[in-house]
Protein backbone atom coordinates (compact mmCIF):
# COMPACT_ATOMS: atom_id res chain seq x y z
CA UNK A 1 0.00 0.00 0.00
CA UNK A 2 1.14 3.55 -0.73
CA UNK A 3 2.13 5.84 2.12
CA UNK A 4 1.91 8.97 -0.05
CA UNK A 5 -1.78 9.65 -0.61
CA UNK A 6 -5.11 9.06 1.14
CA UNK A 7 -8.51 9.09 -0.58
CA UNK A 8 -11.39 10.49 1.47
CA UNK A 9 -14.93 9.57 0.49
CA UNK A 10 -17.63 11.53 2.38
CA UNK A 11 -20.97 9.73 2.42
CA UNK A 12 -24.51 11.02 2.67
CA UNK A 13 -26.57 7.87 2.01
CA UNK A 14 -26.80 6.47 -1.57
CA UNK A 15 -24.84 3.38 -0.55
CA UNK A 16 -25.27 1.67 -3.93
CA UNK A 17 -23.15 4.47 -5.37
CA UNK A 18 -20.54 3.97 -2.65
CA UNK A 19 -20.27 0.33 -3.65
CA UNK A 20 -19.98 1.32 -7.31
CA UNK A 21 -16.99 3.61 -6.74
CA UNK A 22 -15.31 1.11 -4.42
CA UNK A 23 -15.82 -1.63 -7.01
CA UNK A 24 -14.12 0.64 -9.55
CA UNK A 25 -11.17 1.30 -7.23
CA UNK A 26 -10.87 -2.41 -6.49
CA UNK A 27 -10.86 -3.15 -10.21
CA UNK A 28 -8.01 -0.66 -10.68
CA UNK A 29 -5.97 -2.31 -7.89
CA UNK A 30 -6.06 0.82 -5.74
CA UNK A 31 -2.97 1.03 -3.54
CA UNK A 32 -4.07 4.08 -1.56
CA UNK A 33 -5.72 4.15 1.84
CA UNK A 34 -9.40 5.04 1.68
CA UNK A 35 -11.15 6.84 4.53
CA UNK A 36 -14.93 6.58 4.36
CA UNK A 37 -16.44 9.46 6.33
CA UNK A 38 -20.08 8.54 6.79
CA UNK A 39 -22.70 11.21 7.51
CA UNK A 40 -25.67 9.14 6.37
CA UNK A 41 -28.93 8.54 8.16
CA UNK A 42 -28.26 4.81 7.86
CA UNK A 43 -24.68 3.62 8.15
CA UNK A 44 -22.84 2.07 5.21
CA UNK A 45 -21.46 -1.44 5.57
CA UNK A 46 -19.36 -3.44 3.17
CA UNK A 47 -16.22 -5.50 2.83
CA UNK A 48 -13.48 -5.10 0.25
CA UNK A 49 -10.58 -7.38 1.10
CA UNK A 50 -8.25 -5.87 -1.49
CA UNK A 51 -8.80 -2.26 -0.39
CA UNK A 52 -7.30 -0.53 2.66
CA UNK A 53 -10.46 1.07 4.08
CA UNK A 54 -10.86 2.96 7.35
CA UNK A 55 -14.50 3.67 8.13
CA UNK A 56 -16.01 5.99 10.70
CA UNK A 57 -19.53 7.20 11.32
CA UNK A 58 -19.92 10.82 12.40
CA UNK A 59 -23.67 11.08 12.83
CA UNK A 60 -26.14 12.42 10.28
CA UNK A 61 -25.07 15.46 8.23
CA UNK A 62 -28.15 17.49 9.09
CA UNK A 63 -26.39 20.72 8.07
CA UNK A 64 -23.14 22.04 6.57
CA UNK A 65 -21.58 22.52 10.01
CA UNK A 66 -21.98 18.81 10.72
CA UNK A 67 -20.37 18.06 7.35
CA UNK A 68 -17.44 20.34 8.28
CA UNK A 69 -17.05 18.43 11.54
CA UNK A 70 -17.06 15.14 9.64
CA UNK A 71 -14.38 16.35 7.23
CA UNK A 72 -12.28 17.67 10.10
CA UNK A 73 -12.50 14.24 11.72
CA UNK A 74 -11.60 12.52 8.47
CA UNK A 75 -8.51 14.62 7.84
CA UNK A 76 -7.28 14.20 11.39
CA UNK A 77 -6.95 10.51 10.50
CA UNK A 78 -4.74 11.19 7.46
CA UNK A 79 -1.04 10.43 7.86
CA UNK A 80 0.08 10.72 4.23
CA UNK A 81 1.60 13.91 2.75
CA UNK A 82 -1.07 14.11 0.04
CA UNK A 83 -4.83 13.62 0.08
CA UNK A 84 -7.86 13.88 -2.15
CA UNK A 85 -11.60 14.11 -1.58
CA UNK A 86 -14.06 12.62 -4.04
CA UNK A 87 -17.78 11.99 -3.93
CA UNK A 88 -19.30 8.55 -3.84
CA UNK A 89 -21.46 9.27 -6.90
CA UNK A 90 -18.46 9.82 -9.22
CA UNK A 91 -15.59 7.75 -10.59
CA UNK A 92 -11.83 8.34 -10.59
CA UNK A 93 -9.05 7.11 -12.83
CA UNK A 94 -6.10 6.19 -10.66
CA UNK A 95 -3.59 6.69 -13.49
CA UNK A 96 -4.27 10.42 -13.42
CA UNK A 97 -4.00 10.52 -9.64
CA UNK A 98 -0.68 8.73 -9.77
CA UNK A 99 0.61 11.34 -12.20
CA UNK A 100 -0.54 14.01 -9.78
CA UNK A 101 1.51 12.41 -7.02
CA UNK A 102 4.56 12.43 -9.29
CA UNK A 103 4.01 16.11 -10.12
CA UNK A 104 3.66 17.21 -6.49
CA UNK A 105 6.62 15.05 -5.45
CA UNK A 106 8.89 17.29 -7.50
CA UNK A 107 7.13 20.68 -7.51
CA UNK A 108 7.10 21.82 -3.89
CA UNK A 109 5.89 25.30 -4.87
CA UNK A 110 2.50 23.82 -5.84
CA UNK A 111 -0.25 23.36 -3.25
CA UNK A 112 -2.69 21.42 -5.45
CA UNK A 113 -2.90 19.40 -8.65
CA UNK A 114 -5.93 18.57 -10.72
CA UNK A 115 -6.23 16.92 -14.08
CA UNK A 116 -9.24 16.73 -16.37
CA UNK A 117 -12.73 16.67 -14.84
CA UNK A 118 -15.32 15.36 -17.31
CA UNK A 119 -19.06 14.77 -17.00
CA UNK A 120 -19.68 11.07 -17.56
CA UNK A 121 -23.09 9.75 -18.62
CA UNK A 122 -23.64 6.07 -17.93
CA UNK A 123 -27.15 5.80 -19.40
CA UNK A 124 -28.63 5.23 -21.90
CA UNK A 125 -25.14 5.01 -23.43
CA UNK A 126 -21.73 5.70 -21.95
CA UNK A 127 -20.65 9.18 -23.01
CA UNK A 128 -17.99 11.66 -21.85
CA UNK A 129 -18.62 15.39 -22.31
CA UNK A 130 -16.12 18.23 -22.61
CA UNK A 131 -14.13 19.41 -19.60
CA UNK A 132 -16.25 20.68 -16.73
CA UNK A 133 -13.63 23.28 -15.71
CA UNK A 134 -11.49 25.13 -18.22
CA UNK A 135 -9.74 27.88 -16.25
CA UNK A 136 -5.96 27.95 -16.56
CA UNK A 137 -3.55 26.97 -13.82
CA UNK A 138 -2.84 29.49 -11.06
CA UNK A 139 0.91 29.79 -11.41
CA UNK A 140 1.83 33.39 -10.63
CA UNK A 141 4.97 33.80 -8.55
CA UNK A 142 3.42 36.28 -6.09
CA UNK A 143 0.79 35.05 -3.64
CA UNK A 144 -1.19 38.29 -4.06
CA UNK A 145 -1.47 37.64 -7.81
CA UNK A 146 -2.54 34.03 -7.25
CA UNK A 147 -5.19 35.14 -4.77
CA UNK A 148 -6.46 37.73 -7.22
CA UNK A 149 -6.74 35.04 -9.90
CA UNK A 150 -8.66 32.71 -7.60
CA UNK A 151 -10.96 35.54 -6.60
CA UNK A 152 -11.84 36.84 -10.05
CA UNK A 153 -11.59 33.62 -12.06
CA UNK A 154 -13.04 31.07 -9.68
CA UNK A 155 -12.34 27.52 -10.74
CA UNK A 156 -13.61 24.93 -8.32
CA UNK A 157 -10.94 23.25 -6.24
CA UNK A 158 -13.07 20.14 -5.89
CA UNK A 159 -11.52 16.96 -7.26
CA UNK A 160 -7.93 18.11 -6.61
CA UNK A 161 -4.99 16.45 -4.91
CA UNK A 162 -3.91 18.57 -1.92
CA UNK A 163 -0.93 18.71 0.37
CA UNK A 164 -2.44 17.28 3.53
CA UNK A 165 -1.31 19.90 6.09
CA UNK A 166 -3.06 22.63 4.09
CA UNK A 167 -6.43 20.95 3.84
CA UNK A 168 -6.19 19.45 7.33
CA UNK A 169 -5.64 22.93 8.77
CA UNK A 170 -8.42 24.39 6.58
CA UNK A 171 -11.07 21.97 7.83
CA UNK A 172 -9.96 22.41 11.43
CA UNK A 173 -10.47 26.16 11.04
CA UNK A 174 -13.94 25.73 9.53
CA UNK A 175 -14.95 23.26 12.23
CA UNK A 176 -13.65 25.53 15.01
CA UNK A 177 -15.68 28.41 13.54
CA UNK A 178 -18.76 26.16 13.34
CA UNK A 179 -19.15 27.10 9.69
CA UNK A 180 -22.59 26.34 8.26
CA UNK A 181 -22.11 28.23 4.97
CA UNK A 182 -21.39 26.25 1.82
CA UNK A 183 -20.00 29.22 -0.11
CA UNK A 184 -17.55 30.13 2.65
CA UNK A 185 -16.31 26.55 2.47
CA UNK A 186 -16.05 26.40 -1.34
CA UNK A 187 -14.55 29.83 -1.98
CA UNK A 188 -12.37 29.72 1.11
CA UNK A 189 -10.82 26.45 -0.06
CA UNK A 190 -9.87 28.09 -3.36
CA UNK A 191 -8.47 31.28 -1.85
CA UNK A 192 -6.44 29.51 0.84
CA UNK A 193 -4.96 27.02 -1.65
CA UNK A 194 -3.81 29.89 -3.88
CA UNK A 195 -2.19 31.64 -0.93
CA UNK A 196 -0.28 28.49 -0.01
CA UNK A 197 1.12 27.88 -3.49
CA UNK A 198 0.65 27.46 -7.20
CA UNK A 199 -2.30 25.38 -8.36
CA UNK A 200 -1.91 23.08 -11.36
CA UNK A 201 -4.88 22.61 -13.68
CA UNK A 202 -4.56 20.23 -16.62
CA UNK A 203 -7.18 19.31 -19.22
CA UNK A 204 -5.54 16.68 -21.33
CA UNK A 205 -5.83 13.26 -19.76
CA UNK A 206 -8.14 11.01 -17.86
CA UNK A 207 -8.56 11.72 -14.16
CA UNK A 208 -11.97 12.40 -12.63
CA UNK A 209 -15.46 11.66 -13.90
CA UNK A 210 -18.35 13.71 -12.58
CA UNK A 211 -21.60 11.81 -13.06
CA UNK A 212 -24.48 14.29 -13.46
CA UNK A 213 -27.61 13.66 -11.46
CA UNK A 214 -29.51 14.77 -8.40
CA UNK A 215 -27.08 15.90 -5.73
CA UNK A 216 -28.43 15.01 -2.32
CA UNK A 217 -26.42 17.87 -0.82
CA UNK A 218 -27.35 20.57 -3.31
CA UNK A 219 -31.04 19.73 -3.63
CA UNK A 220 -32.10 19.73 0.01
CA UNK A 221 -31.79 23.42 0.83
CA UNK A 222 -28.37 23.24 2.50
CA UNK A 223 -26.54 24.86 -0.41
CA UNK A 224 -27.01 28.31 -1.92
CA UNK A 225 -25.42 29.71 -5.05
CA UNK A 226 -22.64 32.28 -5.12
CA UNK A 227 -24.92 34.57 -7.14
CA UNK A 228 -27.35 34.70 -4.20
CA UNK A 229 -24.88 34.72 -1.33
CA UNK A 230 -25.54 38.27 -0.11
CA UNK A 231 -29.26 37.52 0.19
CA UNK A 232 -28.78 34.61 2.59
CA UNK A 233 -28.75 34.54 6.37
CA UNK A 234 -25.08 33.53 6.22
CA UNK A 235 -23.58 36.56 4.50
CA UNK A 236 -23.16 39.01 7.39
CA UNK A 237 -21.12 36.43 9.30
CA UNK A 238 -19.46 34.84 6.28
CA UNK A 239 -17.96 38.08 4.93
CA UNK A 240 -15.86 39.00 8.00
CA UNK A 241 -15.03 35.31 8.56
CA UNK A 242 -13.64 34.99 5.03
CA UNK A 243 -11.68 38.22 5.38
CA UNK A 244 -10.18 37.05 8.66
CA UNK A 245 -9.29 33.63 7.31
CA UNK A 246 -7.57 34.98 4.19
CA UNK A 247 -5.82 37.86 6.00
CA UNK A 248 -4.62 35.68 8.88
CA UNK A 249 -3.29 32.91 6.65
CA UNK A 250 -1.60 35.43 4.36
CA UNK A 251 0.10 37.19 7.28
CA UNK A 252 1.16 33.85 8.76
CA UNK A 253 2.77 32.67 5.51
CA UNK A 254 3.97 35.88 3.89
CA UNK A 255 4.22 38.39 6.75
CA UNK A 256 2.08 40.91 4.90
CA UNK A 257 -1.20 42.58 5.85
CA UNK A 258 -3.75 42.42 3.03
CA UNK A 259 -6.91 42.62 5.17
CA UNK A 260 -8.45 45.83 3.83
CA UNK A 261 -7.33 45.41 0.23
CA UNK A 262 -8.72 41.87 0.15
CA UNK A 263 -11.93 42.97 1.86
CA UNK A 264 -12.44 45.59 -0.85
CA UNK A 265 -11.75 43.14 -3.69
CA UNK A 266 -13.77 40.32 -2.14
CA UNK A 267 -16.89 42.36 -1.32
CA UNK A 268 -16.74 44.01 -4.74
CA UNK A 269 -16.57 40.64 -6.48
CA UNK A 270 -19.49 39.22 -4.50
CA UNK A 271 -21.54 42.37 -5.19
CA UNK A 272 -20.78 42.04 -8.88
CA UNK A 273 -21.85 38.40 -9.02
CA UNK A 274 -24.96 39.15 -6.93
CA UNK A 275 -25.93 42.16 -9.07
CA UNK A 276 -25.91 44.44 -6.02
CA UNK A 277 -24.76 48.05 -6.01
CA UNK A 278 -23.67 49.16 -2.55
CA UNK A 279 -24.70 52.67 -1.58
CA UNK A 280 -22.41 52.63 1.46
CA UNK A 281 -18.80 52.84 0.27
CA UNK A 282 -17.50 52.06 3.77
CA UNK A 283 -19.28 48.69 3.94
CA UNK A 284 -16.17 46.65 3.12
CA UNK A 285 -14.23 48.54 5.81
CA UNK A 286 -16.81 47.58 8.44
CA UNK A 287 -16.58 43.96 7.32
CA UNK A 288 -12.80 44.14 7.67
CA UNK A 289 -13.07 45.81 11.10
CA UNK A 290 -15.37 43.03 12.29
CA UNK A 291 -13.06 40.34 10.89
CA UNK A 292 -10.48 40.84 13.66
CA UNK A 293 -12.86 38.99 15.97
CA UNK A 294 -11.98 35.66 14.32
CA UNK A 295 -8.21 36.12 14.11
CA UNK A 296 -7.15 34.58 17.45
CA UNK A 297 -8.91 31.26 16.83
CA UNK A 298 -7.52 30.98 13.30
CA UNK A 299 -4.00 31.96 14.39
CA UNK A 300 -4.05 29.37 17.15
CA UNK A 301 -4.84 26.62 14.66
CA UNK A 302 -2.21 27.75 12.15
CA UNK A 303 0.44 27.62 14.87
CA UNK A 304 -0.19 23.88 15.28
CA UNK A 305 0.90 23.00 11.74
CA UNK A 306 4.13 22.80 9.77
CA UNK A 307 3.95 23.67 6.11
CA UNK A 308 7.45 22.57 5.16
CA UNK A 309 7.31 19.90 2.46
CA UNK A 310 9.87 17.29 1.45
CA UNK A 311 10.46 15.85 -1.99
CA UNK A 312 9.83 12.14 -2.40
CA UNK A 313 10.41 9.63 -5.14
CA UNK A 314 7.43 8.57 -7.20
CA UNK A 315 7.59 7.26 -10.74
CA UNK A 316 5.49 9.03 -13.37
CA UNK A 317 2.75 6.84 -14.81
CA UNK A 318 1.83 6.38 -18.41
CA UNK A 319 -0.81 8.94 -19.30
CA UNK A 320 -4.21 7.36 -19.71
CA UNK A 321 -6.88 8.51 -22.11
CA UNK A 322 -10.61 8.87 -21.67
CA UNK A 323 -11.06 6.14 -24.28
CA UNK A 324 -8.99 3.76 -22.18
CA UNK A 325 -11.06 4.50 -19.10
CA UNK A 326 -14.28 3.99 -21.06
CA UNK A 327 -12.97 0.61 -22.14
CA UNK A 328 -12.33 -0.33 -18.52
CA UNK A 329 -15.97 0.38 -17.66
CA UNK A 330 -17.18 -2.15 -20.18
CA UNK A 331 -14.92 -5.01 -19.09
Amino acid sequence: MSDLLTLIVPLLDRHKLTNRVLDSLDKQSCEFKIIIADGSQSQWSGEYKNLDIEYFYNGFDHNIAQYMNKMYGAFQRVKTPLSMVFDNDDLVDLAGIRNGIHFLSEKLEYSTYRNDVRPLHLTPNIQIDDSLYTEASIEQEQATDRLRSALHNFNSFNFSIFRTPIVKCFFEILDALNNDDFQLFQKGWAYISAIFGKCKRLHNESYYYFIPGDSILQNNGKVHKFSNWMNTKHWETAAPTMISMVATVFRFLHNKDIRYSFADAFVSEVCRKNNIMLSDESYFERCADHSFHYDPKISGILDKYSFEYQKFDYKKQTSSTHKEFLKSLST
